[in-house]
């Protein structure tokens, strides 16, 4: 039994691999499909050059291994001008793209997505596809939002720390997940930035962005900004 484990392991690796090795330049479709998910393009050009405007958190996600995008969400601390002169009025928005509202849903788009990404000769070419795909590109004011800091927070809260190792488990508790769907997450504090990369139905930071999903499922509404593959500004601001 270990060996099958093992070899399916191997598998895995190979596949995963040759996933990212795909994604070159020599496919253009692919790098555009890749930076139209990419959540740091979310607010590519929007974000002022100051000491207020600032990320708090990029989140992209999955529907199967690294390769076939399910969303991808940012959010952003932004001030603007308010009615009294000299004072600002800030706050955090929320912007996400998705394929659609499940997982289940959005699969089948998702792969349709790499496919043409595959097959697109240009650059151009896969901009077309996205214009044309019935993405969701949404956004929100999270602080608007019933409960919406609090689930943002507690992403922050969450357990960032990597589960166990499979070679500290008994050989009849390891487990192996095929084409698991993946996440990344980065959050970034006054000082500090978080990383996480792993399963997206996995514990901790996993669980609480699912339930920022959640919390913000109601308080989308369809984003009038350009959408991410139209964007020729600055990424984020640092």
């Amino acid at each position: 039994m270990v060996g099958v484990r093992t070899i399916l392991a191997v598998m895995l690796l190979v596949t995963l691999g040759g996933c990212a090795l795909v994604k070159s330049a020599e496919r253009p479709g692919l790098d555009v499909l890749n930076a139209a998910f990419a959540p740091e393009r979310t607010f590519a050009g929007d974000l002022a050059e100051s000491i207020d405007d600032e990320p708090v958190l990029t989140v992209w996600a999955s529907a199967r291994d690294d390769y076939a995008p399910f969303y991808s969400l940012a959010i952003a601390f932004r001030c603007h001008p308010s009615d009294t002169p000299g004072v600002s009025q800030c706050g955090y928005q929320a912007r996400m793209l998705r394929t659609a509202s499940t997982i289940e849903e959005g699969f089948d788009r998702s792969l349709l997505l790499f496919t043409q990404a595959e097959a697109a000769q240009s650059a151009s070419d896969m901009r077309g596809h996205l214009d044309q795909a019935d993405l969701q590109w949404l956004e929100t004011d999270v602080g608007a939002c019933p409960n919406g800091i609090f689930a943002m927070d507690s992403i922050r809260v969450a357990d960032w720390n990597p589960d166990i190792h499979r070679g500290l488990r008994e050989v009849e508790d390891r487990t192996l997940i095929l084409h698991p769907a993946q996440i990344k997450v980065t959050m970034r504090g006054s000082y500090t930035r978080s990383t996480y990369k792993g399963w997206v139905l996995a514990h901790g930071v996993p669980a609480a962005v699912r339930n920022l999903v959640e919390t913000l499922e109601p308080c989308w509404k369809p984003a009038t900004s350009p959408r991410p593959w139209r964007r020729s500004g600055n990424i984020f601001v640092e």
